[in-house]
């Protein structure tokens, strides 16, 4: 028996129901029948008009009635989200934004009729496989046929008396069955709309005309399967070491050249926060300000990595990553999450959005890797070490060892940071000193390793501000 089958590629399905309210936090699932038609004939309208009306009707039909589903293992979740709608920041509109959360990737499947014809399951093909969405954007998906349901799988989503409701697609007979349908009015002369119009209905027409839903609209209960998912909880980021990424909004962006400055100042949003937090301006924990107790500074590198990057290699800084190289405690957790913006002398010099946080041990891998910020070392080159390119060599393997990275099989020197818009960028353009300390320069270097090392990571001097970050090369 052929089965819809939709890949949910982000492990997100954003949606709400017909007839429920964004506010009320509970989107919808499964996803409707009527919804998939919809979105369907949105591609055959935008992409295929070449397709005949006929054969359109024919494909979407088999989406009607009360079809089997398979579902994946699921949970629900909800933010809450505060609209700019122009106003204050006091003044911003609340919005619940709720969806469905799975394992990226996972699938479910809608059961087709077994007598449907070949010509209408390859029409229905041809508009699923362009559907790159369903419900809201964020809810990237894949679509197609299957011959059947495959083995490992089973219907257990099921029609039951003593389920719960679902929006489904109502059958053509269903929807000539109503006492009142939807008229057209062509050529002077009004009629009832067809099916297919019908399904084309605007919710402004139906408010206009009086619907109180749509007439293509049906309900039945369903048996849901449990939701098994479990969702990544605070209890279980907590336990290891995360990355969290922030996304930097200025105007104009800080170029790439203040990494340095950058990093020092979302340093001291975070000490900031972190004061505020246990009510004690002399308190602040030892992951933020890299100092014990006693003032003295932490050794093995147990204290926060400031990284600020420029993704999108134009030069200019639009991201931080912080690294919390160990399990991070509550009142740390509330700092991260509190910190919005970095300041300088009272100054605003961008807003920070947290996008997430990832366990470090999720960090992509990688062979070669190259300086996207100058290394700077802590020691100064002697002539009785040898060359100065033999001892930066040595520097830089030194440099691995001390955070834990391999030794890199090749070590080339790299003169120039390249910009996607613009010239490159020299090393010596870089702020490589912080307040008070003497001037100096780093270099860039191209790092070949025998074996796959995570990436991004930094070495050298000032390895926790931004300096000597290498990511990964394509």
């Amino acid at each position: 028996m052929p089965a819809l089958m939709i890949r949910f590629l982000s492990g997100r399905y954003h949606a709400t129901a017909w007839g429920r309210n964004v506010n009320e936090g509970a989107p919808e699932w499964p996803p409707s029948p009527f919804r998939i038609a919809r979105a369907l004939l949105d591609i055959w309208y935008r992409r295929h008009e070449e397709i005949p009306e006929d054969a359109v009707k024919e494909a979407l039909i088999l989406l009607s009635g009360v079809p089997r589903m398979s579902l994946p293992a699921t949970a629900s979740m909800a933010v809450k989200l505060y609209q700019d709608m122009g106003k204050k920041d006091g003044d911003r509109q609340p919005v619940i934004d709720a969806s469905v959360c799975m394992h990226p990737g996972e699938v479910m499947f809608l059961e087709l009729p077994e007598q449907a014809s070949p010509q209408a399951l390859a029409t229905l093909q041809t508009l699923a496989s362009e559907l790159n969405y369903l419900g809201r954007s964020e809810s990237w998906i894949e679509a197609s046929i299957v011959e059947r349901l495959p083995g490992e799988k089973e219907w257990n989503c099921l029609a039951s008396e003593d389920g719960t409701a679902v929006n489904t697609l109502r059958s053509e007979t269903g929807y000539e069955d109503l006492p009142y349908r939807p008229k057209i009015t062509a050529d002077g002369q009004s009629r009832d709309m067809t099916w297919l119009e019908a399904l084309t209905i605007s919710t402004a027409t139906l408010q206009a005309e009086g619907w109180n839903k749509h007439p293509l609209l049906g309900h039945a209960a369903y048996v849901l399967p449990e939701q098994r998912y479990k969702k990544p909880g605070r209890s279980c980021l907590a336990s290891e070491p995360l990355c969290y990424t922030y996304a930097l909004q200025s105007v104009p962006q800080p170029p790439v050249t203040q990494t340095l400055i950058v990093a020092e100042r979302v340093r001291a949003g975070l000490m900031s926060k972190s004061r505020q937090i246990t009510g004690d301006p002399e308190q602040v924990s030892p992951l933020f300000s890299g100092k014990d107790a006693s003032g003295n500074p932490l050794k093995n590198h147990q204290h926060a990595f400031y990284w600020p990057c420029d993704l999108d290699g134009d030069g200019k800084i639009d991201h931080v990553k912080i690294i919390a190289p160990r399990a991070i405690t509550p009142r740390e957790r509330a700092a991260f999450e509190a910190l919005k913006k970095i300041w300088s002398g009272g100054s605003d010099l961008g807003k920070l959005i947290l996008l997430h946080a990832q366990p470090l041990a999720q960090r992509e891998d990688a062979l070669v890797v190259e300086s996207s910020t100058p290394v700077v070392f802590g020691r100064h080159y002697k002539p009785r070490a040898g060359s100065f390119t033999d001892w930066l060599v040595s520097e830089v393997r030194r440099s691995c060892a001390e955070v834990g990275i391999p030794e890199p099989a090749a070590v080339e020197p790299v003169p120039l940071l390249p910009c996607r818009d613009g010239a490159p960028i020299r090393w010596s353009e870089f702020v490589c000193q912080r307040k008070g300390e003497r001037p100096t320069h780093g270099c860039g270097f191209r790092l070949t390793f025998s074996q796959p090392v995570k990436v991004p990571f930094a070495i050298g001097k000032m390895a926790h501000f931004g300096l000597g970050l290498f990511t990964a090369k394509y």
